[in-house]
């Protein structure tokens, strides 16, 4: 994007650092497929159910809009937009992916104290793969994997590998990388001795299952203990890092998004080859929880790429017990969800490798509403003789789930007040109560749940003004000629404009001026962090050059012409005001209607007449 030559006053050097070393185009081709029209790129937006490219990058303005979203930005908002997150962390990625180092913040580690990370997680990745691959010892590991179905494709593709039976295995070969023992402890590859005398391996004697991040960085491992050995723990994983936070991530979720936002569905397992097992049969849109149950977090990153999850539990009593602990969290978020009960006694690889991949599509295809389910559940677990107490636990369990449903549900309001009739009547009939009482109750929680909700968590984005034209017109000026401000500053001001958007614009404006600093579309981006305005900022710009071109020159002289003609509107109307509510003799009565024919010939955009 092209920068001014000039020596540029002091500025917030980082944020514009990063800014200006990488381009927007690169960043929204990583996730969507763009192609060149004419100066832009265009591609399929994906906020919303497109079928032509609406989505426009241009790189010469380094900005995005979505013209039926009515969004755009530039590559922060972009990015934070793509993945749900806040400024600091956006602002983080794009430094890491243009090389730029940060100072330490709040937020956590340095990107250069993280690349540390990175480098030993991606180094023992690398061992424990070639363990597996070649070592002796790891001749178990390998059985179990082929026992498991596995192929050697599936073992290379997603890099498994094996972790010795020894408590400083890994810490010796560190040593002989040169890699700190400080940075394994950090990143949790090796533990502290409780005597302080010392460290040892955290993972030992198991197949390893690298975790990587949505970048396709090794972040965490999973490791599975191999078959008879008399570790009770089947599964440790590593613990909370600057790096890995089990609630926030998904197993397989980097090579997967792709598929997901394809077929717009998520398909959530319990174990790693459970997933594996569905990659090796070419259903790509799985992806497995580490660990600990699918939560509120999840569902919130699954919403960036899927429009439905697909919850595949396991038929026994702990996968009854798992979907009712987590039920009310996903029906509280916006997406659709499903539930997929596997038959009892076998698991989604064993189903995948016996039975094939359709007949695990065709369970995955049958999966039931949560709400039947919890329905369905409830009223299994109560016995003929039930008493009141239990009988009301049942119900209430029941209304807890329909209160949670979110308001935001992709089903239209119709369709879910239909289902909560269904199920309002489903109650009503089985334990003889009104369906009017039924309903207030389940309004009562949902009341509830509602004040006790976040306040940030808001609904979509509001639709952007529409601008007076005045407004629009000092604000497309200001966009397109930067060396305007000073003059829209001094004749204009805040208070000559209508909107709390145009004024908002052009306050920002002015603290930029006042700090010397540029004012340019890209600076106001920065500068403002609303992003409705940032949206409005990039339509007004858009809009601006679709009407044809215009040089910095007529711009001012436009907007100039106009100031004159406002200011001689305003004049007009006080000399008017004068005239109605003053007594005045003669000849100043002449003089002023003299003055007011003038000052509406100027209002107008009309030349004094000319003598003889």
């Amino acid at each position: 994007m092209p920068r001014s030559t000039a020596t540029p006053p002091p500025r917030d050097d980082l944020k514009e650092r990063v800014r200006d070393a990488v381009d927007i185009a690169d960043v929204v081709g990583s996730y969507i497929s763009l192609r060149r029209q004419g100066k832009a790129m265009v591609g399929l937006c994906p906020w919303h159910d497109d079928a032509r490219p609406s989505l426009q990058v241009n790189p010469e303005r380094q900005t995005f809009r979505c013209w039926v979203c009515d969004i755009g930005g530039d590559v922060f908002n972009f990015l934070m937009r793509m993945e749900k997150i806040e400024f600091r962390e956006a602002l983080e990625q794009l430094a890491e992916r243009a090389g730029i180092p940060l100072p330490k913040g709040r937020g956590g580690l340095a990107v250069d104290d993280k690349a540390a990370l990175w480098k030993a997680l991606g180094w023992a990745a690398d061992l424990f793969h070639d363990c597996l691959r070649a070592q002796p010892e790891a001749a178990p590991a390998r059985d179990y994997l082929a026992a498991r179905g596995l192929e050697t494709r599936t073992v290379e593709r997603f890099r498994l590998g094996y972790a010795p039976q020894s408590w400083d295995w890994l810490l010796r070969q560190a040593a002989a990388a040169g890699i700190p023992v400080a940075d394994l402890v950090r990143a949790g590859l090796a533990v502290e001795r409780q005597d302080r005398s010392g460290h040892y391996d955290r993972f030992r004697g198991r197949v390893m299952f690298p975790i990587r991040d949505a970048q396709g960085r090794c972040v965490a491992f999973g490791g599975r203990v191999l078959p008879g050995a008399d570790d009770p723990a089947k599964y440790i994983n590593s613990p909370e890092t600057p790096l890995f936070s089990k609630s926030s991530m998904l197993y397989g979720l980097d090579s997967a998004r792709e598929a997901i936002t394809k077929s717009r569905r998520a398909i959530v397992v319990e174990g790693y080859t459970d997933c594996l097992a569905a990659r090796q049969a070419g259903i790509d849109d799985v992806v497995a929880v580490l660990g600990t149950a699918l939560g509120e977090r999840h569902a919130k990153l699954l919403r960036r790429y899927a429009d439905r999850i697909v919850l595949v539990l396991d038929g026994d009593d702990a996968g009854r017990r798992r979907a009712n602990e987590i039920l009310d969290v996903l029906l509280a978020e916006p997406i659709d969800v499903r539930i997929a009960r596997m038959p009892a006694g076998i698991d989604p690889c064993e189903c995948i490798l016996e039975r094939g991949r359709d007949a695990f599509e065709a369970l995955v295809a049958a999966a039931g509403d949560p709400l039947d389910y919890r329905m369905d559940e409830a009223l299994a677990a109560l016995p003929p003789d039930a008493g009141d107490d239990a009988a009301l636990a049942s119900i209430e369990s029941v209304l807890k789930g329909l209160a949670a449903v979110s308001p935001r549900s992709p089903l239209p309001p119709s369709q879910r007040r239909l289902r909560e009739d269904q199920v309002l009547g489903r109650l009503a009939r089985r334990f003889g109560l009104s369906r009017d009482v039924l309903r207030g109750r389940m309004l009562e929680l949902r009341d509830r749940s509602d004040t006790a909700a976040e306040p940030g968590d808001t609904a979509a984005p509001r639709a952007l003004p529409r601008l007076p034209a005045w407004d629009r017109e000092v604000i497309e000026v200001l966009v397109g000629v930067p060396d305007s401000v000073g003059l829209i500053v001094r004749q204009v001001g805040a208070a000559g404009l209508e909107s709390r958007e145009a004024r908002a614009v052009l306050q920002a404006a002015e603290k930029l001026h006042g700090a010397g600093r540029q004012v340019a579309l890209s600076d106001l981006l920065l500068e403002i962090e609303d992003p409705a305005l940032q949206s409005l900022l990039v339509a007004v710009d858009e809009t601006s050059a679709a009407r044809g071109p215009l040089d910095a020159h007529e711009r001012m002289h436009h907007l100039e012409d106009a100031l004159r003609r406002r200011h001689a509107e305003r004049q007009a109307h006080a000399s008017a005001r004068t005239l109605k509510t003053s007594r005045l003799d003669a000849r100043s009565e002449a003089e002023l209607l003299e003055r007011l024919v003038a000052e509406r010939r100027t209002a107008q955009g009309m030349s004094d007449p000319k003598d003889g």
